[in-house]
């Protein structure tokens, strides 16, 4: 069995469009009042975009030089991760700033936790979105890119970062991809259609806990016996079937 990929996790198995337009049943008041299929709304399109693949220039490390209050960041990921000391350390902003890639000016943000904002986690999102959005501005190309995007909601494929991204299980909150689509609606863009509300897998009646499947611990130890093990290989994804792992890759290289 083929390994699944992102795309196929959010839509396994696309049906059939419906047909829609005129049907006729017998009888005479059918044939002069002919039944119309109700249309059905189109569901709105998932993109997948990630530092690889398609839109890969919507990803946070994407080379695109930003400037802020005059001055040039290497990538809109600098200027974010310089955020966090703005203001209060700027000389560790400035190093930041002067890395010489994002994931050294990544690794420069952690080493110096004990210096973040105290307020950080109740403005990161305000400020990635703040950074996203000089990103797209100051890049007609990006612009026409995420705008030409439609409705269309947009997830961040990522198998480690469960708050920005989908994370290995797909349940992530996604914050840069719905980010994202406030960006490219504040450009002049589509609004996404509002999100479906993921309700409990046990018991139906209450929306999902945070990144998990049930509404709470009482629900997820009723159900526990439907929830399928890890793959032994990867540990990240569930095992599919009888296969015993997530994907063939995942096999092959356990048998290697």
């Amino acid at each position: 069995m083929p390994q699944l990929t992102l795309a196929q996790a959010f839509a396994r198995a696309p049906g059939k469009k419906d047909e829609t337009g005129m049907k006729k049943d017998t009888g005479t008041r059918n044939e002069i009042f002919p039944k119309v299929e109700p249309v059905r709304k189109k569901p709105a399109e998932k993109i997948i975009f990630g530092s690889n693949g398609p839109h890969a220039d919507f990803d946070q490390f994407s080379l695109h030089p930003v400037t802020y209050n005059g001055v040039i960041y290497p990538t809109s990921q600098h200027l974010f991760q310089a955020f966090k000391f703005l203001g209060r350390h700027p000389n560790i902003a400035e190093e930041i700033r002067m890395a010489a890639t994002s994931e050294l000016a990544l690794k420069i943000s952690h080493a110096n936790k004990a210096s973040v904002r105290a307020d950080w986690f109740s403005v990161n999102i305000s400020k990635m979105e703040e950074a996203l959005f000089l990103k797209f501005s100051q890049d007609p190309l990006l612009k026409q890119e995420l705008v030409s995007t439609g409705d269309s909601e947009l997830y961040q494929d990522s198998m480690t970062d469960s708050f920005w991204g989908v994370g290995p299980d797909l349940l992530g909150r996604n914050e840069l991809g719905i980010a994202l689509e406030r960006v490219r609606e504040n450009l002049g863009g589509t609004k996404a259609l509002k999100r479906k509300v993921l309700q409990c897998e046990n018991c139906r009646k209450k929306p999902r806990s945070g990144q998990s499947l049930y509404c709470g611990s009482s629900c997820l130890r009723a159900d526990i016996l439907t929830v399928p093990p890890l793959c032994p290989q990867c540990r990240r994804r569930p095992q599919i079937g009888k296969l015993k792992y997530c994907g063939e890759t995942c096999r092959k290289a356990a048998r290697a």
